[in-house]
């Protein structure tokens, strides 16, 4: 699964020069996914320059490197005096660190791939097929995308591949804006900040990876890139939900206006015993900057089911959800998919409503 030098521009990938050497050896990486498949690698003279990481499957994953090899290309030079040389191949070389703008292709159960475009350096992603809702074989995907690129697509591309890392600064309040893929365009806002409220000295149930923000995404899609924070504020959102800070960190998200937020504000509700080995015996609940706790003992244990502790670098929605919302003028739509799910439970759904009752007065609330 190699591109070529003229596929690989419309992805922002370093091209291949024509006097780097092509070399392959069996991919020996932990991962069973490529575990049978190959590593093949491209050498300017002793420096190891890029790595396709072909599997079986039918996907693989392209990355830059700049890595000085010895002992005829056997061996990973050492970084530092007091580093020791390692052997070649694919478990250390994925040690190793990658730069610039990688794609990654895997096929599903489908036969359809998962494609992702992203930059080592800034942390940022360019494309999603899932966001996209994009569901096509690999070669089929291909030769759309390659059609379609225009010269501004290119050139976007090229910014990409070529920018700094950014660390940006968000607060509440904020609305930002995404992209579901290269055309379109999603809004959202951000409601609130938990590792701020709990540096603070607020209280809340963290049950949640890295330093979670909640945010909302509104019920638009569109070719627009200068949507107003005016007219955002008039439309409806999907349900809140947490997500990793690093979308907005490293700007993949970008911040177009703050406004006050509203006194009555959809948060996530966690509810659930507490997973805590040290104090197990107790029921938690926790809705944005409410948190409350009850004795296990004389109260009905939820366990798990509602603890809605999911986490991501995106929220849990894709374009086609968000347009579905749109036209509904409603969020069953959000709703209907993850019904689905075994392990699914938010509380906030409208088939839970006999749960939450129950569990509001539990807390008297």
């Amino acid at each position: 699964m190699e591109l070529t030098n003229e596929q690989r521009k419309c992805f922002g990938l370093e091209l291949v020069d024509p006097s780097w050497e092509r070399k392959e050896i069996p991919s020996n990486a932990v991962h069973p996914e490529r575990s049978d498949g190959v590593d093949i690698l491209y050498f300017d003279g002793d420096i190891l320059r890029k790595v396709v990481n072909a599997r079986n499957s039918g996907g693989f994953r392209e990355s830059a490197y700049n890595l000085k090899t010895q002992d005829d290309r056997t061996m990973i030079a050492p970084i530092t005096s007091k580093g020791k040389p390692k052997r070649l191949n694919g478990v250390n070389i994925a040690r190793c660190s990658a730069h610039g703008t990688y794609i990654d292709v895997s096929i599903n159960k489908f036969g359809t791939a998962d494609v992702l475009v992203g930059n080592y350096d800034t942390q940022r992603t360019y494309y999603s097929s899932h966001m996209a809702c994009v569901k096509l074989p690999w070669e089929e995907f291909l030769a759309k995308w390659t059609a379609e690129t225009t010269e501004k697509d290119l050139a976007e591309v090229e910014e990409f591949s070529s920018a700094g890392r950014k660390h940006c600064k968000f607060k509440e309040g904020d609305f930002f804006r995404f992209k579901f893929d290269r055309r379109n365009y999603g809004y959202g806002r951000i409601l609130f900040d938990v590792h701020k409220w709990v540096k603070s000295g607020g209280a809340f149930w963290n049950v949640l990876m890295t330093r979670p923000v909640c945010v909302s995404i509104y019920h638009i899609v569109t070719e627009d890139p200068d949507v107003s924070i005016e007219e955002l504020s008039k439309l409806d959102s999907c349900p809140s939900e947490y997500v990793m800070d690093n979308i907005f960190f490293y700007g993949d998200c970008e911040i177009i206006g703050n406004a006050p937020l509203p006194d009555e504000i959809d948060y996530p509700i966690m509810y659930g015993r507490s997973i805590s080995a040290l104090d197990r015996d107790k029921i938690c609940l926790c809705i944005g900057r409410l948190y409350k706790e009850l004795p296990l003992k004389g109260n009905e244990n939820p366990g798990r089911k509602f603890m809605n502790n999911s986490i991501g670098f995106w929220p849990h929605i894709d374009m086609n959800i968000v347009k579905a919302c749109e036209e509904a003028k409603s969020n069953e739509p959000y709703w209907e998919p993850k019904r689905l799910r075994e392990d699914w439970g938010d509380i906030r759904d409208p088939i839970f409503a006999k749960e939450y009752k129950a569990m509001m007065k539990q807390f008297g609330l």
